[in-house]
């Protein structure tokens, strides 16, 4: 399923989407792929995508240098300019959601992604929703 008129929405505004209480777990996660889909050599959609990684997830992947080159390795490079995104069932446990969602790749293959995300609970970001770690899944021929 593919979120269409978010999608238009993201496209449209994605250089002003910034962490809100008012976004869902799925849209985070559209906003993040949107992003990354059309990142150019400014990296400005790995940019976007860092805005909306959570503090702890900073930490661990920051500053903004040391993200891109994280996003550009072999692990996730498959995420800039993919052609098309579908997400599976949002799954959502009190403050922790999962968000997995399947990528067809710039090259035509299919990768998955597992989001994992966390509502924030203080400061400047109380009660947004942002990625805590993203975690690659191999999928199964049906």
């Amino acid at each position: 399923m593919l979120l269409n008129s978010f999608e238009l929405w993201a496209n449209k505004d994605l250089k002003k989407a910034f962490p809100n209480p008012n976004l869902k777990p799925n849209e985070i996660v559209n906003i993040q792929l949107s992003a990354m889909k059309e990142n150019d050599q400014t990296n400005l959609g790995i940019e976007i995508t860092f805005r909306f990684a959570s503090p702890k997830n900073k930490i661990q992947t920051g500053p903004i240098g040391r993200f891109i080159l994280l996003v550009k390795n072999p692990t996730y490079r498959h995420l800039l300019n993919h052609l098309s995104a579908n997400f599976l069932d949002l799954k959502v446990e009190g403050d922790r959601a999962i968000q997995e969602v399947i990528i067809e790749t710039a090259e035509g293959t299919l990768k998955g992604f597992r989001f994992l995300l966390s509502l924030q609970k203080e400061d400047e970001f109380k009660n947004c929703w942002m990625t805590d770690a993203v975690i690659p899944f191999d999928i199964l021929d049906a």
